[in-house]
């Protein structure tokens, strides 16, 4: 049986069959594209809060190709996780559906991954620095190393299920690509404190579908955890807001979408031995998780067009 384009597009498994359009979904697979958007949203939360801070405004070619370049940047991270966990045979240990993604099955070669991998880093880091500014470039070239660490890194790989998630959320610090892209003169800032820390908490916030083996935590604490990551997040939110002199109006939108979770996350405590409820929680998480990211660039993409 196929294999649905969603799991392919997030990577979860590989496409069947030998033909050109099987290659091109391995490609996409390996690439898990459908995570790009989470990349590009962050980068460009940065831009547009700073821009409606009174940054200089980028002419919209330029803010989109800087947004995709973050995107893109982090499926080479993607990439280098596929390759490591092939090389290592986990993949493969694992069985179905791991073991249908196309470098266990062969679809595509080592070769041909790194060569994606190398084109797209040369890509993003040419627009970072020759697009941009080398304050994009210096944090283009650490959120790749963090990446790479992160992803390939065996002393990481050893890490608790916990840990690797903690250190999984420095993933929000993409948001520093987009500040750096409008204003890398205010890097190193209360703002960018502020910003950094409310993608980061939303990043905790959204719970993990590998939770039932979150040692040293139960699968019971680990749904407390995602509880106090968002309450964490709602209040650090409303600093953000405040920082920022957003309209409030967006982040009430926001806050009446909690009801969603808060039943994920009732149920969950109600079957939390079971993995499907540590799903669904991490389901209904991610797009809260989205929906968060989209309102805050709503919010200030809001306040640019006030101001202009």
């Amino acid at each position: 049986m196929g294999q649905s384009l969603l799991d392919i597009g997030f990577g979860v498994a590989g496409p069947t069959g030998k033909g050109p359009w099987s290659k091109i979904l391995a490609i996409l697979c390996v690439h898990r594209v459908l995570w790009l958007p989470w990349g590009a949203l962050c980068a460009s939360t940065g831009a547009l809060l700073f821009m409606a801070q009174g940054a200089p405004l980028l002419p919209l070619w330029k803010l989109i190709l800087g947004i995709f370049a973050a995107g893109l940047l982090t499926r080479v991270i993607s990439q280098a996780d596929m390759l490591y966990d092939w090389w290592t045979g986990e993949d493969e240990r694992l069985g179905p559906p791991n073991s249908t993604l196309p470098l266990v099955t062969g679809l595509l070669s080592p070769k041909t991954v790194f060569f994606f991998m190398v084109v797209e880093t040369i890509f993003c880091l040419w627009v970072a620095l020759f697009i941009f500014n080398p304050t994009t470039f210096l944090l283009a070239v650490l959120m790749l190393i963090w990446g790479l660490t992160y992803s390939a890194s065996p002393p990481l790989k050893r890490l608790t299920e916990l840990q690797r998630r903690i250190y999984r959320s420095l993933s929000g610090l993409i948001v520093l690509g987009g500040i750096a892209m409008v204003a890398p003169e205010r890097i190193i800032s209360w703002e960018t404190f502020v910003v950094s820390l409310a993608i980061i908490i939303g990043c905790l916030s959204y719970h993990d579908k590998d939770s039932m083996r979150f040692t040293p935590l139960t699968p019971k604490e680990t749904i407390s955890f995602t509880v106090v990551m968002s309450i964490f997040e709602y209040l650090w939110l409303m600093v953000l807001w405040q920082t920022f002199a957003l309209n409030w109006a967006f982040l009430m939108l926001y806050v009446g979408l909690a009801i969603f979770k808060i039943r994920a996350i009732s149920r969950a405590y109600n079957h939390h031995g079971e993995h499907k409820a540590h799903i669904k929680l991490t389901h209904v998480g991610v797009i809260n998780y989205t929906i968060m990211l989209i309102i805050i660039n709503m919010a200030a993409a809001y306040n640019i067009l006030a101001s202009v």
